[in-house]
């Protein structure tokens, strides 16, 4: 008898699939409002073989903002809200997602903008009436200045020293004209 012995060969090919990345996506953290003065990250992520690359631009700036999956904004301002677009890109392509990031009034701008809208409702009143009695006393001293300038020009016009003494002489001239 004959053994007859089978050796079965088997050959384990390793297929690589390559993708370009997919279209992002992208997400802020903390979500919810975000306030002036806080600190948020934005997040990129795409399914990509070979793995992608992220790059971040800001809306109307010609250079990249930053590069990399996550971006973190510390003490954010009104200046870093706008549009922001996170790139994907591997050596079979690329792909984008926009954002857009909304800044709020942080408390101490909330603040600011009370103290400031209380100084105006304040302050606009008093200055009106220290104007307006400014204006009043000014008004009221030009005035008694005539009045002391036309006395000093009665005092010292000769003929109005004596009104009584003129009256009489005025009388008595009358009279004898009539004479």
């Amino acid at each position: 008898m004959l053994n007859t012995m089978s050796v079965i060969c088997y050959h384990h090919s390793v297929f690589t699939h390559t993708d370009a990345p997919k279209p992002p996506s992208v997400s802020v953290s903390p979500s919810g409002e975000i306030m002036e003065g806080s600190s948020v990250t934005l997040t990129c992520s795409s399914d990509a073989n070979p793995a992608a690359n992220y790059t971040w631009y800001k809306e109307d700036e010609d250079s990249p903002t930053a590069s990399g999956q996550n971006v973190t904004i510390t003490d954010i301002t009104a200046e870093h809200g706008g549009k922001y677009q996170c790139e994907a890109q591997n050596t079979q392509g690329r792909s984008n997602t926009t954002l857009h990031l909304t800044v709020g009034a942080g408390k101490s701008v909330i603040i600011m903008n009370t103290i400031r809208y209380t100084l105006v409702v304040v302050l606009v009143p008093v200055l009106v009436w220290i104007l307006w009695t400014r204006m009043k006393k000014t008004l009221s001293l030009k005035s008694e200045v005539n009045e002391a300038v036309e006395m000093i020009e009665l005092d010292n016009c000769p003929e109005y020293d004596d009104v009584a003494a003129a009256a009489q002489t005025e009388d008595t001239e009358e009279q004898e004209d009539l004479v």
